[in-house]
C-alpha cells in the first residue's frame, strides 16, 4: 500500500513538473523597441496594453520594454533582441523601420516581426500605418466652427506641429481641408503653421503658440506630442482654443483644449499580439483609420473623459462632425493625401 501511495505521488510530481517546463516552453518572449517611454501616450499605450494582457493570462507571454536613446540604439537594440531569442520583435516609431529591415532580412526565421507608425519595406515585416488625416479633417471642422462662432470664420488658424516635410503633412492636409468644409473661402494663405522640431520641447511650443495668437488665431491646432503641453499652456493665458494629440488631453483645470486626435496604439498593439498568438504574424502592410476605431477625435468618436465644454464644443458642431465621420467610414468622403508642394499651388 505503502509502495502505491509512493509510486502515485512520484507520478503527480513528475506531471507537476512536467507541465510546469511545458508552461515555461509556451511562454513567448516580446521585445517592444521605442523611443525613451515617458508620459508620452503614443507609447505608453503600447505598453499599457502588454502589461493587461500579460495580466489578464490570455496570451502565455512575457516582455520586455527595450528604450531608444539615439538613433544608433535603434540598430543595436533590435539586433541584439534577435540575438538573445525573443519571439517577436514589436518596433514602434520609423526610426526603427532600416535597422528592422537589415535584420528581418538577415534573421528571417528567428523571430516574427512587426512595425507600427511606418512602412518597412520586407517580405517578413507587418507594417502598421495610420490615417491621420481622417482624424485631423474632423479637428479642422471643430476648428472651422468654433472659429466662425468668434466672429472670425477666415482665420487666421494655427498649428504649432513637430515636423515640416511630407512625412507629416498628412496632419497638416486633413486639419486644413476640414476647415475648409467649413468654410470653403478659406485658402491656404490663411493658416500658420510652426514647427518646434522636437516631440518634447514644451517651451518652444508655448513660444511658438503665443506668437499665433498675436496674430489673431482663435484656434491652433497642436501635433508635436509632449511638446503640446506648451501650446495648452498657452490657451490658458491667451484665451484661444486648441487640441491634443494621441490620447485624450482634456481636462477640467483647462476649458480651452476643446478636443483631442485620438490614435489608439493600444487598439494595434492588442491586434498584434492576438495574431502572433493565433496565426502567427503574416506580413503586409496594414493602414488603420476611423473605420478600424484606430484613430479618431475626443467627443466626436468617444465620449471623452472629461465633460465637454459645451459653451463652445457645442452640441452641433458634434452633430457635424459625426456625419463627417461617418462618410469618410462610408467612403463619401476621401482624404487621399496629395504631395504637400502641389497642395499648395492650388490655394
Amino acid at each position: 500500500m505503502k509502495k502505491m501511495v509512493f509510486i502515485l505521488s512520484l507520478v503527480l510530481m513528475l506531471t507537476v513538473l512536467m507541465t510546469g517546463l511545458v508552461s515555461a516552453q509556451d511562454v513567448k518572449r516580446v521585445a517592444v523597441i521605442l523611443d525613451p517611454v515617458g508620459v508620452n501616450p503614443f507609447l505608453t499605450q503600447v505598453v499599457e496594453k502588454l502589461a493587461e494582457i500579460k495580466e489578464s493570462g490570455k496570451y502565455p507571454l512575457e516582455f520586455s520594454v527595450i528604450e531608444c536613446a539615439d538613433n544608433a540604439a535603434w540598430a543595436e537594440n533590435i539586433r541584439a533582441s534577435v540575438e538573445e531569442g525573443f519571439d517577436l520583435l514589436l518596433v514602434v516609431g520609423w526610426q526603427g523601420a532600416d535597422p528592422l529591415n537589415e535584420v528581418a532580412a538577415q534573421f528571417p526565421d528567428r523571430a516574427q516581426y512587426a512595425l507600427i507608425d511606418t512602412v518597412c519595406d520586407n517580405p517578413n515585416v507587418k507594417s502598421y500605418i495610420f490615417k491621420p488625416q481622417e482624424a485631423a479633417y474632423l479637428i479642422g471642422i471643430i476648428a472651422g466652427e468654433v472659429s466662425k462662432n468668434a466672429g472670425k470664420p477666415q482665420g487666421p488658424y494655427g498649428g504649432v506641429h513637430a515636423n515640416p516635410g511630407q512625412g507629416s503633412f498628412e496632419w497638416r492636409y486633413g486639419y486644413m481641408e476640414g476647415i475648409k468644409s467649413v468654410n470653403p473661402e478659406v485658402t491656404n494663405e490663411d493658416f500658420i503653421f510652426n514647427y518646434t522640431k522636437s516631440y518634447t520641447d514644451a517651451p518652444l511650443a508655448k513660444e511658438l503658440a503665443l506668437q499665433q495668437a498675436a496674430q489673431g488665431c482663435v484656434f491652433i491646432n497642436a501635433a508635436s506630442a509632449v511638446a503640446d503641453f506648451g501650446t495648452f499652456e498657452a490657451a490658458l493665458e491667451k484665451k484661444f482654443y486648441t487640441s491634443g494629440q494621441d490620447f485624450d488631453r482634456t481636462s477640467p483645470d483647462n476649458p480651452y483644449v476643446i478636443t483631442t486626435q485620438v490614435k489608439y496604439t493600444g487598439i494595434v498593439t492588442d491586434m498584434i499580439i492576438d495574431e502572433f498568438f493565433t496565426t502567427g504574424i503574416q506580413p503586409r502592410v496594414v493602414s488603420l483609420g476611423l473605420k478600424e476605431g484606430v484613430v479618431g477625435a475626443t467627443y466626436v468618436t468617444d465620449e471623452g473623459v472629461n465633460p465637454r465644454n459645451t459653451e463652445v464644443l457645442t452640441d452641433e458642431i458634434i452633430a457635424e462632425a459625426r456625419a463627417a465621420a461617418d462618410k469618410i467610414i462610408s467612403g463619401e468622403i476621401v482624404l487621399d493625401v496629395p504631395l504637400e508642394e502641389d497642395y499648395y499651388k492650388n490655394p
